[in-house]
């Protein structure tokens, strides 16, 4: 019966693509032939270990990029599903600001699949979320960090370890400068009362990353507790037009 239902239902209310809304092609496809090739290419493009930047052909020298490497960098690598372009910053923005949580699974998904295909998986002892600020929890609908935890964290049996509390809300990233992003985190994150971290490898999970200044500074917390190795996970690494506020493309 329920399988009935379901066919009934696909009739009189076709899939939609998450992205251009046209018929995928397929009742459990989630992307349409088109879309699914544009978000695979996004997928595909090469990025830095470190930073998770989008790197041109041999711009990665000792493990860094150009992005990267006259900056600290207290993480020891990085992934991200892609780079915040038209298709998956459309993706992300539909998860995060207008409460779409069938996204989750899909981009989850493929959180997942970068993470386990890092040399540096293994390592990985447990999963901690940046935090999101209590005033920030009243108007944002989701906390994608923790819930993209959750599902990495259930899917491959690592503990999910929500250690790290926001201490301060502080103005937006978006339209400040590397410099002015770095001051607006520093002192924001905490490490929860009782918590002592003893040469803990830990994974940092996070929604968007752009210059990388939110992650190095929970990276601080972490590492003045005891923590010996920090990773970081992204859904997608935004570049300096997002990180300056400028419109990106989007469908």
């Amino acid at each position: 019966m329920g399988r009935i239902a379901r066919s009934v239902g696909d009739l009189l209310y076709p899939p939609q693509c998450a992205l251009c809304r046209q018929t995928p092609g397929g009742a459990q496809r989630r992307l349409c032939p088109g879309c699914e090739e544009a978000i695979n290419a996004e997928r595909n493009r090469p990025s830095c270990p470190t930073c998770a930047a989008s790197v041109a052909r041999y711009e990665v020298s000792g493990g860094r990029c150009s992005e990267c490497r006259r900056r600290p960098v207290r993480v020891l690598g990085s992934v991200r599903v892609g780079h915040y372009h038209a298709c998956l910053g459309h993706l992300v923005r539909s998860y995060k600001y207008r409460r779409r949580d069938e996204l989750e699974p899909m981009l989850g998904g493929w959180l997942l699949e970068a993470i386990e295909a890092a040399p540096w998986r293994d390592r990985i002892e447990a999963i901690v979320p940046v935090p999101t600020h209590w005033r920030r929890r009243i108007t944002r609908p989701v906390y994608p960090a923790e819930r993209l935890a959750s599902f990495v964290a259930d899917r491959t049996g690592l503990p999910q370890m929500p250690i790290l509390r926001r201490t301060r809300a502080g103005p937006h990233q978006i339209g400040l400068s590397y410099t002015a992003r770095v001051k607006n985190v520093r002192g924001a994150f905490a490490l929860r009362s009782g918590i002592s971290l003893n040469k803990a490898r830990l994974l940092i999970i996070d929604d968007v990353r752009t210059t990388g200044a939110t992650i190095d500074e929970c990276a601080k917390v972490l590492r003045s507790a005891g923590a010996s190795e920090l990773y970081a996970a992204t859904i997608v690494k935004a570049g300096w037009l997002h990180a300056l506020g400028r419109p990106l493309t989007s469908i």
